[in-house]
């Protein structure tokens, strides 16, 4: 099979790459930047020419840019391939797709892999936004994947939560304390979970910011998400002002009994883990 990845050297578009190519298909790349090297993938300077004859085309461009690139690359899709979007945030988007491939007789596959942009998996985990026939349509192109499938809705509202709120909680954490403790005084004194916490604030600082914003900014269920994280440091605030102890212990123990003792332990252990390495 014939695959184009359009955005190939970037972090999404190389890896794809690489998971096509040891899947022994044909790889052809395009990217606006130089190629990676990547032994195997042929590199073509437009993404016209990189999707001529593919079975497959892969878009792994800019949120903003996905469906301008899609629209530029319409008329030179062989009829009954299969367009595949991984956009982090789908939202309007996701239908104006639909509309496109529909006119152009293609199929399009929206995913959303969940791995970072280092990931070396060779088995990743990855939603499928859509139907059941979708998520056949899925395991065919990503034999070996974990799939999970999801609806168009379900996915923005769950990225608020798994991504947006992440990127956002770890931003202002380092943020206040930096204008608090200082950063060098937190980390000279810092016992292991807060030394933990802090290596996660900076591994999320530590990616694309100009990514990190788009997903954030484009997923409309981003500020409620935020909303209702500052409902509950607002509740959690008023308990420390009025130095009301037993109120704070119910809430620490309501949210324990959430957790399996199992995973609170295997949580722990996990920590102390990092911690002592």
């Amino acid at each position: 099979m014939k695959v184009a990845v359009l955005g190939s050297s970037g972090a999404m578009g190389s890896y794809f790459a690489g998971y096509f190519m040891r899947l022994g298909h044909s790889v052809v790349g395009s990217d606006l930047r130089p190629g990676r090297s990547q032994t195997g993938i042929r590199f073509v300077r437009t993404n016209t020419e990189a999707v001529e004859g593919a079975d497959l085309v892969l878009l792994a461009v800019s949120i903003p840019e996905t469906l301008n690139v899609a629209r530029g690359i319409a008329r030179a899709l062989k009829r009954g391939c299969t367009l595949v979007e991984i956009t982090s945030v789908k939202g309007s988007r996701l239908h104006a797709l639909e509309e496109l491939a529909a006119e152009n007789k293609v199929s399009l596959l929206s995913v959303h892999p969940m791995l970072g942009p280092s990931s070396k998996s060779k088995a990743p985990k990855i939603l499928v936004v859509g139907t059941k026939k979708d998520l056949v349509a899925a395991g065919r192109v990503f034999p070996g994947a974990r799939l999970i499938l999801v609806t168009p809705h379900e996915h923005d509202r769950l990225m608020a939560y798994t991504l947006s709120l992440v990127h956002l909680t770890n931003l202002a954490l380092v943020s206040a304390v930096e204008k608090g403790s200082g950063l060098a005084e937190f980390k000279r004194t810092a016992p292991p979970f807060a030394s933990v916490q802090f290596d996660l604030a900076r591994a999320v600082l530590s990616q694309d910011p100009a990514l990190y914003s788009q997903i954030d900014t484009e997923n409309q269920s981003a500020a409620a998400a935020l909303t209702a994280l500052i409902a509950e440091l607002s509740s959690l605030r008023g308990l420390v002002a009025r130095k009301d102890a037993k109120s704070l212990e119910g809430e620490f123990k309501r949210v324990v009994r959430r957790f399996a003792d199992s995973e609170l332990r295997a949580s722990l252990a996990r920590i102390y883990s990092v911690a002592d390495g």
